[in-house]
């Protein structure tokens, strides 16, 4: 059980407690059962029962202070799906009972020059009240509130437990290859893992020729069936030889180990092309260097991209709807949180992991 509690809120009895989290109260820490009421719901916002949660290694990277210094207890996710239990009296877009999902983002003020460009993912007015994970409870937990805003209606067509992923994994490819998108591009995919095999499936569904770059030649014919045309060996000198100069768009899903290897994938790239970025190494395994002369001469661009906006969750959302395209998922109960975090965390998962919360609720407080 959870020893540390968190200012908003209250560390109380399994009978006494409004929802459970799973917490953690330092870097390199197992999760504790945190049993906890809310604070009060604010006016835009909804309070959800969850019914199945998504797991993103971005979590860990959060729980373990990989990128910035966080405060303790923590309760990250921001792969959220359930049905809306409570709303604040200004909320006006959902009913008592919808199905509703959630992701990285929780909040964004709607009137800075970002969120008017509709680029409200980028939103700098909220502070710590923009991303779901921190410094508010995330994900991990039977129940979230959080602002209505950002909050999704989930087609009762996508399976519940296949839905969550979609809400981090889903928009993090679908935004940018949508963005640069065009019919007669030749996309690379690097990395299938947890990213990359939904954007080969979001890629090729879009139209655009997809080929899939891995270090594991046993993924050929898996990142095949998800609509890959091609499938290269990042660690077979001759097949990335043969590349050189071959795509408008790569979409890194896995980040290089060594600068080495980063060059040697910007390589593949047409003069003119993207290399896009979507993942973050924890800061103190790489630093990447930038091929200053390809990037003046050869004119390409290398630019990242987080998560989507909220126009684009919502395309996102109808998009995987329309083609069926859902992640792979290994699925936990509630009460195994562990072991799928553990997973996550040192092994490798095919591809997500998603918890069922289930009767969590009702049976943890007995």
């Amino acid at each position: 059980m959870a020893t540390k509690e968190h200012s908003l809120y209250k560390l109380v009895t399994k009978e006494q407690a409004e929802a459970f989290a799973w917490s953690f109260e330092g870097p390199n820490t197992e999760a504790l059962l945190y049993p906890f009421v809310f604070p009060p719901i604010q006016p835009h916002e909804v309070r959800i029962q969850q019914t199945y949660f998504g797991l993103c290694y971005t979590d860990c990277h959060l729980v373990n202070q990989d990128w910035f210094p966080i405060n303790y207890p923590s309760v990250p996710g921001h792969e959220i799906l359930g049905h809306v239990v409570m709303k604040g009296d200004q909320v006006t877009q959902f009913q008592i009972g919808d199905l509703v999902g959630a992701g990285f983002i929780r909040d964004s003020c709607g009137n800075c020059k970002l969120c008017i460009q509709g680029n409200d993912q980028l939103c700098g007015q909220k502070g710590d009240e923009h991303f779901i994970p921190l410094p508010k409870f995330g994900g991990f937990a039977t129940h979230v509130q959080f602002p209505a805003k950002w909050a999704f209606p989930i087609p009762n067509t996508i399976p519940q437990h296949l839905a969550p992923p979609l809400l981090c994994a889903g928009i993090t490819v679908f935004a940018p290859l949508k963005r640069y998108f065009n019919p007669n591009k030749e996309v690379a995919i690097i990395g299938i893992g947890g990213l990359g095999h939904l954007a080969i499936k979001f890629s090729a569904a879009m139209g655009m020729r997809t080929s899939a770059i891995s270090t594991s030649p046993d993924k050929e014919q898996e990142a095949k069936s998800y609509g890959a045309i091609d499938f290269i060996v990042s660690k077979n000198p001759e097949e990335m030889a043969k590349a050189s100069g071959r795509f408008d768009i790569i979409l890194s899903c896995a980040h290089a180990s060594t600068v080495e290897e980063f060059i040697d994938q910007t390589k593949l790239l047409k003069n003119g092309g993207d290399f896009i970025m979507v993942g973050i190494p924890a800061l103190t395994k790489v630093e990447l260097q930038l091929p200053f002369y390809s990037l003046v001469c050869r004119q390409i661009s290398f630019v990242g991209s987080l998560v989507g906006s909220r126009q684009e969750n919502y395309e996102m959302i109808e998009f995987a709807n329309k083609h069926k395209i859902y992640p792979t998922c290994e699925e936990y109960e509630f009460e195994n949180f562990k072991t799928a975090y553990d997973k996550l965390l040192n092994g490798r998962p095919k591809y997500r992991c998603v918890v069922k919360v289930g009767n969590a609720p009702q049976t943890l407080k007995q």
